[in-house]
């Protein structure tokens, strides 16, 4: 069965209504209370923050990554990790060729 319900207002004048209904939300935030101050982003506040969170960055993955970080710096400045990767690997191989060249030379063969 349906329960009955009863409603009831309470009608407030012009002059009332405002005295009684807070339409300024102060009811909801203090009147005292301050909006809290952001303060600008510095590059020294970006270093401190980043050295705070250093070990919860991931290595890898989504776009918030240490090497997400490597490679956006590594565009700004120009430099392809690709190709100092495929240098190095160049310079390991010449360096492997001159180390067997020089154990020829002080270890000849009879």
């Amino acid at each position: 069965m349906a329960d009955i319900i009863v409603v009831q207002r309470k009608i407030f004048g012009k002059n009332s209504f405002s005295n009684v209904v807070d339409y300024n939300f102060n009811q909801i935030v203090p009147a005292n209370s301050t909006k809290p101050v952001v303060p600008a982003a510095t590059v020294e506040s970006f270093f401190q923050d980043y050295n705070t969170l250093f070990y919860d960055i991931p290595p890898s993955g989504s776009n918030s990554t240490h090497l997400e970080l490597v490679n956006k710096s590594s565009e700004y400045l120009g430099i392809s990790l690709l190709d100092m990767q495929a240098e190095i690997e160049n310079l390991r191989s010449e360096n492997v060729a001159l180390k067997n060249q020089i154990y020829t030379l002080t270890h000849p063969t009879s």
